[in-house]
């Protein structure tokens, strides 16, 4: 049952929107970006919290929203870590724990809609705001992004009034937002119309067109050096993004794995990018 309803919901929200695209492409548009932008899951569980407690670190406030961040200290460099869409901090546990035994000082912290930070949704200019604030407030040397994280990382080092970090790693992440937005469009069944009225809504929202939001855009306007890690195999970003970004960086070093899909936790992994921080 519970199947069925999964696989029928979408294309009856989808409906609603395009049958609402008649009538007002303006509220059918806010209702698709909604509908888009707001987590199912994320939140932390009984099992995250012996993990997280602990580092909270006190929470800072992000327009209406406020952050939780958390802290494992350490005396050397300072690492902040971005986690995905529908994820939270308890995400890098293993790689925490190998970074303290490298004595870095390591900041994490819960996306707006995620983990115990609040708001019901979630979108890459929201969670670079929030990400510019951990980034003033800690002042780190390096930036790692996971997902969405890694997107909104590029996004953020592409600004030029954001906290700018000696390295970047970027794990998975999506290049293109017209290309998640033609797969939610597939999801639930929209229109064309319905389409145009939430890039209509974009524009007016944050002054940009769905088509020029690219992590690739991003990486041409970013110096330092950067990690790119992409799983040949990850079936929810494909790895062609992290190519397209990778050849965008000025000063890039790509590694492709296999096997190891989108979450890319790995032991291996975790090297790979410490010796790339040291290099």
């Amino acid at each position: 049952m519970n199947k069925i309803v999964k696989k029928i919901l979408p294309k009856a929200i989808g409906s609603y929107i395009n049958v609402l695209a008649l009538v007002s492409p303006r509220a059918s548009a806010k209702k698709a970006f909604k509908v888009f932008s707001k987590p199912r899951r994320g939140k932390i569980g009984p099992h995250h919290e012996g993990f997280l407690k602990p580092n909270l670190e006190p929470q800072v406030t992000v327009e209406e929203h406020t952050i939780q961040p958390y802290r494992w200290p350490g005396e050397g460099k300072t690492i902040v870590l971005v986690h995905g869409w529908e994820s939270h901090t308890h995400r890098w546990k293993d790689m925490i724990h190998r970074f303290q035994e490298e004595d870095y000082n390591i900041i994490a912290f819960d996306a707006p809609a995620h983990g115990y930070s609040s708001g019901k949704y979630f979108y890459v200019p929201l969670y670079h705001k929030a990400l510019r604030v951990i980034l003033n407030t800690y002042q780190p040397d390096y930036l790692i992004g996971h997902s969405m994280g890694g997107m909104t990382v590029l996004y953020n080092q592409s600004q030029e009034e954001t906290f700018k970090t000696e390295k970047l790693v970027i794990l998975g992440a999506p290049d293109k937002l017209e290309s998640i937005l033609k797969d939610y469009q597939k999801l639930l069944g929209l229109n064309n119309r319905a389409l145009k009225a939430l890039d209509n809504f974009f524009l007016n929202k944050f002054n940009f067109k769905t088509v020029e939001f690219s992590s690739s855009a991003f990486a041409r306007k970013i110096t330092v050096p950067t990690l790119v890690i992409h799983d040949k195999d990850d079936t929810i970003t494909p790895a062609s993004g992290s190519h397209a970004i990778h050849s965008e960086l000025q000063k890039s070093k790509f590694i492709e794995t296999k096997g190891l899909n989108h979450s890319l936790y790995d032991n291996e992994v975790n090297e790979k990018i410490i010796n790339f921080l040291k290099e």
